[in-house]
């Protein structure tokens, strides 16, 4: 494979460099559900290199890649690579990838949600992880459903973290995609 494609490798190798995960997922992602459908058996297999002495964030970060490996291998027929059913990319304590938006009903959320290669790894993420608009693309997910699971997940916070999750999703979007309470 090219050295400039973004493999799940490459990915995280930027994620680990501290790369933000829409770019270096975001990425990959066009790789797989856009220019590179083909292949993607080849955008999965190389192995991701984890440091000697890894940050928590670099383990963090290779948890959430043998997840992803194992979770596109399902979903799209292809074989997970061997490296990704390592045990040393399982993590001891739950990570949840909640963002700025961090709270017990968020965490309890993903729990329901996150698809089992990446629990199994004690990942939690959404099980929307990868929802594109690409048509290749078997992931769920639009708008008017995020919209719908938002609201559900507010109507389940307290008046104090609804509000503040209002407040730090508006600061963060486009004006045409700010929320109410």
């Amino acid at each position: 494979m090219k050295a400039n494609i973004q493999t799940l490798a490459r990915a995280y190798q930027h994620l680990s460099a501290g790369e933000e995960f829409r770019v270096a997922i975001g990425n990959f992602m066009n790789e797989f559900f856009l220019y590179n459908t083909r292949q993607r058996q080849a955008l999965i297999d190389d192995p991701i290199q984890m440091p000697e002495q890894p940050t928590e964030e670099q383990r963090q970060w290779a948890a959430f890649c043998a997840g992803a490996a194992d979770y596109l291998a399902r979903r799209y027929r292809l074989t997970c690579p061997v490296w990704a059913l390592d045990p040393a990319y399982s993590l001891p304590d739950p990570w949840y990838m909640t963002g700025p938006f961090d709270n017990l009903v968020m965490r309890a959320s993903l729990q329901k949600v996150a698809p089992e290669p990446w629990r199994k790894r004690n990942v939690f993420c959404s099980n929307r992880i990868f929802t594109n608009q690409h048509r290749s693309s078997k992931e769920p997910g639009n708008l008017q459903d995020l919209h719908q699971r938002r609201q559900a997940m507010l109507a389940e916070m307290s008046p104090e973290e609804r509000a503040t999750y209002v407040a730090e999703y508006n600061a963060r979007v486009p004006s045409w995609m700010c929320i109410s309470a």
